[in-house]
């Protein structure tokens, strides 16, 4: 049969827009400017001879023709991602590639690898470091693990574990500036992850601090090592993983002005997490379900974290 089809970018663009209601969420999750995907709709609309939205003061609204073409459009999209991962997946039925925080790979995931890989000896296993969460879109990337708050629907998503923080700070910077009590953080340098989060919003909010008041500008650094060096070297107050803020405490390299336990205090929908993502609707791998249960094993056990998780533990 001759399939008499628009290119695929424009119906891809209008999947995502439908879902999300947005060009610009579109166009974010994407990879496109706002403007080209919405040249690319115009494009899907002109060869349909439809208008497929309207702009309203609540956003995007959806005709009657969208909402009929996205029934097929998606499930044409899943049936050609299925296709598309079942070809690769006989190619690379002994390989499995990896992103993964550099913080999780270093205390977690490479010491323990040798019981998950001693079931796979042919397995070919890449592992690369990153903060950002990955592109999936060009097919050799089978699984992601990234620091942050979840939330991405484009994506299959399992929460790994709770990154609990500990507020500290080097013994000689509270010698010289003491931190007694809450009204002394705003006197302070704040180091905070450059990766996009609220923690010390959050924080400022449950001890009953004013976030708009005089303060010192904050230090964000990309990595948790980058931030450990700054704190031991007197530069701020940090917010430290906790496994590694009790070893420098024990130490007495660094000092707990609030305690270790205080930021369990923050509700688990504002406490970061460490989640494995992998792509949606392109059908799992056996390696993939494989680490996925290896992972979420190892992950119960509290010895193995090092503290108490609060994720429900399946």
């Amino acid at each position: 049969m001759k399939y008499k089809l628009p290119p695929l970018q424009p119906l891809r663009v209008f999947e995502s827009v439908y879902r999300h209601g947005s060009i610009r969420k579109a166009a974010d999750e994407l990879c496109l400017t706002p403007q080209a995907a919405s040249q690319q709709l115009k494009q899907l609309e002109s060869a349909l001879d439809v208008q497929l939205f309207e702009r309203g003061a609540r956003g995007l609204a959806a005709s009657a023709e969208a909402q009929t073409l996205y029934h097929y459009v998606e499930q044409g999209l899943d049936a050609l991602s299925q296709g598309l991962e079942a070809v690769r997946s006989h190619h690379k039925a002994a390989q499995f590639h990896i992103q993964v925080s550099p913080y999780f790979a270093t205390q977690y995931l490479i010491r323990s690898l040798p019981s998950f890989t001693k079931d796979y000896p042919e397995l070919d296993l890449r592992i690369s470091i990153g903060v950002e969460l990955p592109s999936f879109d060009s097919g050799d990337l089978d699984a992601a693990i990234v620091w942050g708050y979840g939330g991405v629907d484009h994506l299959d998503e399992t929460p790994l574990l709770e990154d609990l923080k500990v507020i500290v700070a080097a013994p000689q910077l509270l010698a010289e500036h003491p931190v007694e009590t809450a009204q002394d953080l705003p006197h302070h340098r704040l180091i905070s992850p450059l990766t996009h989060n609220s923690l010390w919003q959050d924080i400022y909010a449950m001890l009953g601090l004013e976030p708009g008041g005089k303060h010192v500008s904050p230090m964000l650094l990309h990595t948790h090592d980058a931030m450990l060096q700054a704190v031991l070297s007197g530069q701020g107050v940090g917010l430290l993983s906790y496994v590694d803020a009790l070893s420098y405490i024990h130490s007495g390299k660094l000092l707990a002005p609030f305690g270790a336990e205080l930021l369990r205090q923050l509700p688990m929908d504002r406490t970061p997490k460490f989640h494995l993502y992998t792509r949606r609707g392109g059908g799992e791998r056996p390696i993939q379900a494989s680490f996925r249960q290896w992972l979420l094993g190892q992950l119960r056990s509290t010895d193995f974290i090092g503290y108490a998780t609060r994720l429900p533990q399946g």
